[in-house]
């Protein structure tokens, strides 16, 4: 196997920090980008992650290279003598990990990572050449295939099976027939007997980095193809017509986060449905893309969350097996219970709504409403597949959709959370009432009015809250 550098079959496309980096090393004929950085800059695509490999002790070189560039480092595994510092550049901040060789030389290390394309060195004294032993290149920019670096590449660490789906789907690669069955046997890597997972944060990292993806179910429908989604379910595993169900929901909503995102390309509007879906979500778009990428755990944003949680069968309370399988936080569990609580809530039968029930839907959901809202008109196309009724589905874009949306976003103050017209204290001086929940029955109540434009002062509030309390035994 080769290991002379060699002029790359495309040129290489790095970031200035690369250049920042050669200059600011001690000794940059010692280190050599490896890994998906070298991949991404033979693609042309941007990175802000860049892993450097050496000879020599990774802690000292990442150590030095953070201090000439006005970096933070910190050791992340002293015991493989690997180091990270944190650049600051135009960007932001790019990650650099330095890691000593796995082995006793660069050709050891680079047969022993996952997969050909993450194969490839560069050395830092030479960023215009590529060190390519095992025809990394070849595999992803001629023949599109995916392959591991030797037969026990993915047995010796099973998450590497995951990865191959993301990659694969990524980059649009085949898998090689091998790669393929190596993936297909890790599935029972993954977890012990008890369904327990070996691994719950890597699987989790895997995970939401295909639900954050170009093509989040393709990724589950290759993950289902090779036994991997049954390996990472928690609990009981759905029965096929529920999972199809389940699928069917996590596309359609899959398509509408694609219509609000800024990836939205034109021929969104050739399918008839969206295409009426993207003149409502559209008065909102700019919120809803916030409100999605809202990243709820580190590098996790909630449209990756919301697909989880509808790709979950009606029936099978998400929240809890989720969050401890995969070792969620507590704000995402949160966003997973609160996704369930919308089904009941939904406003879909109803078929409208107005300012007092959307006043009621947020009381009780939250941030979370705006998820429910795009869950329903998911579950709608989902079930209503292949031919949805066309007057149905503009009726619940105009009448339920529509309303809770701007509800939310335009007219918060006036609809969801109204500043009060009157407090506690004035009820109980007016009205001679003791502290305790009868206050807080009637103050819930003046507030679903004042949003619902019944009242609009104080003294209107205060004759409601009379009438109220001679009508109820609270």
């Amino acid at each position: 196997m080769e290991l002379s550098p060699i002029p790359p079959r495309r040129p290489l496309v790095w970031p200035l920090l690369i250049e920042r980096l050669a200059k600011a090393a001690a000794d940059p004929s010692a280190l050599y980008l490896v890994g998906g950085a070298v991949r991404d800059a033979l693609l042309g695509i941007a990175t802000h992650d860049v892993d450097l490999a050496t000879a020599g002790d990774g802690l000292s070189h990442a150590r030095q290279l953070a201090n000439a560039l006005d970096g933070v480092y910190y050791p992340i595994d002293p015991e493989r003598h690997t180091g990270r510092a944190l650049i600051p550049d135009s960007d932001g901040v790019t990650v650099v990990d330095v890691a000593s060789f796995r082995g006793n030389d660069l050709l050891t290390d680079l047969a022993g990572r996952d997969f050909t394309i993450n194969a490839m060195a560069v050395p830092l004294s030479q960023p215009m050449l590529v060190i390519d032993p095992l025809g990394g290149q070849i595999d992803l920019l001629d023949a599109k295939l995916l392959r591991q670096c030797s037969p026990s590449s993915i047995a010796s660490d099973p998450i590497r099976a995951l990865r191959a789906v993301r990659l694969a789907l990524q980059f649009r690669l085949r898998m090689e027939p091998a790669t393929r069955e190596a993936a297909r046997s890790a599935a029972s890597l993954l977890a012990d007997a008890a369904g327990h997972l070996f691994q719950p944060e890597r699987v989790r990292d895997e995970l939401f980095k295909m639900l954050s993806g170009r093509q989040p179910l393709a990724a589950v429908r290759l993950l289902n193809a090779l036994g991997l989604l049954r390996a990472i379910w928690p609990g009981t595993f759905p029965q096929p017509e529920a999972l199809a169900a389940g699928m069917r929901v996590a596309e359609r909503l899959a398509d509408l986060i694609t219509i609000i995102s800024p990836r939205r390309d034109d021929n969104v509007a050739a399918d008839l449905m969206l295409g009426v879906a993207v003149m409502v979500l559209d008065r909102h778009r700019r919120q809803l893309q916030d409100h999605l990428a809202t990243e709820i755990g580190q590098g996790r944003p909630r449209a990756a969350l919301l697909l989880l949680g509808a790709l979950t069968p009606r029936d099978w309370w998400p929240a809890p097996p989720w969050a401890e399988h995969l070792r969620l936080s507590n704000a995402e569990k949160r966003v997973l219970s609160g996704l369930q609580e919308t089904r009941r809530l939904s406003y879909l039968p109803v078929g409208w709504v107005d300012d007092r029930q959307a006043h009621r839907y947020y009381l009780t959901l939250g941030e979370s409403g705006l998820d429910g809202v795009l869950l329903a008109l998911a579950e709608y196309l989902a079930q209503e597949e292949p031919s949805p009724d066309p007057e149905t589905w503009g009726n619940l874009l105009d009448r339920v959709a529509s309303p809770l949306l701007d509800a939310y976003f335009r007219r918060h103050q006036q609809v969801v959370a109204p500043p009060p017209l009157i407090t506690g204290d004035d009820l109980a001086r007016s009205l001679g009432l003791a502290p305790g929940p009868q206050i807080g029955y009637l103050l819930d109540r003046l507030l679903e009015e004042q949003a619902a434009g019944t009242i609009r002062t104080k003294k209107e509030a205060l004759r409601l809250a009379k009438r109220l309390l001679g009508s109820t035994d609270l």
